[in-house]
């Protein structure tokens, strides 16, 4: 049901990494209309449309680090699963933030480090929230802990998300990712939406709605039911190889 969408779109995807930059095309809008009849995830696929402007998440740039810097990382890098052309919106006080983590962890591994900042560069946390790593690379997410202050309505955030590994002379090198994040409120219709919508349906309002992180929370929820949704969320990432693999909630340490 996504791919119809997606498909429906000609702009242009752009995925940089710090050395290349990827176009994913998209057919003709001719398509559109039916598409949207049958696929309400156009919204999200339009995210990733347009080109980049000063301000904008760079979540889905690829980390710093290279193969030579930490063996276990492959093509892939730290990824933050985010819109192109904005930081992503959410409704919640304490939202999910989403990731493509290249390496696992052990009981050794340095953890991963997440900061969050507001409009003036002041920080929002009591501080830096650190997480450990699951096992294995794969999709993860972290949630922000009710023990923070909430985010407000109408402002704007951005975090800092860093993990840690060791390079083939066993020196520690950091991959970091960022992007922004705004709160809005739950309008009525949206409200009303979600009232109507079956449990593992309740991706498409919010997607609907273009408020980007509980559409992917909600997608992530329900992914063994929507399978082929969640494939092509992901190959936007081009990280299609994880639809059947676990996701892994990201465990906050003291």
């Amino acid at each position: 049901m996504l791919r119809h969408k997606l498909l429906s779109w000609r702009s242009t995807a752009v995925i940089c990494t710090l050395t290349t930059v990827f176009y994913v095309n998209f057919l003709s809008p001719s398509l559109l209309q039916t598409a949207q009849a049958q696929n309400p995830f156009a919204r999200i696929g339009r995210m990733f449309g347009g080109s980049r402007t000063e301000g904008n998440a760079s979540g889905r740039s690829r980390g710093g680090a290279t193969r030579s810097q930490c063996a276990q990382i492959d093509s892939k890098n730290l990824i933050a699963l985010v819109p192109q052309d904005n930081g992503g919106l959410t409704t919640q006080e304490y939202p999910q933030l989403w990731f493509y983590v290249p390496f696992g962890g052990d009981s050794h591994s340095p953890p991963a480090k997440l900061r969050l900042l507001d409009e003036q560069k002041k920080s929002v946390l009591t501080k830096p929230l650190l997480f450990s790593l699951p096992q294995t690379k794969g999709i993860v997410s972290i949630s922000l802990p009710s023990t923070e202050k909430p985010l407000l309505i109408g402002k704007r955030y951005r975090w800092y998300f860093k993990i840690t590994c060791v390079n083939a002379q066993g020196v520690n090198t950091n991959i970091s990712v960022n992007g922004w994040i705004q709160r809005i409120g739950k309008s009525y219709e949206l409200v009303r939406q979600i009232k109507q919508t079956e449990e593992q349906e309740q991706y498409i309002p919010y997607a609907e709605n273009n408020i980007w992180y509980e559409a992917v929370s909600q997608l992530a929820q329900s992914r063994t039911v929507h399978q082929q949704e969640w494939n092509n969320l992901l190959s936007l990432f081009e990280l299609t190889e994880f639809a059947n693999s676990p996701v892994y909630e990201l465990k906050l340490q003291p």
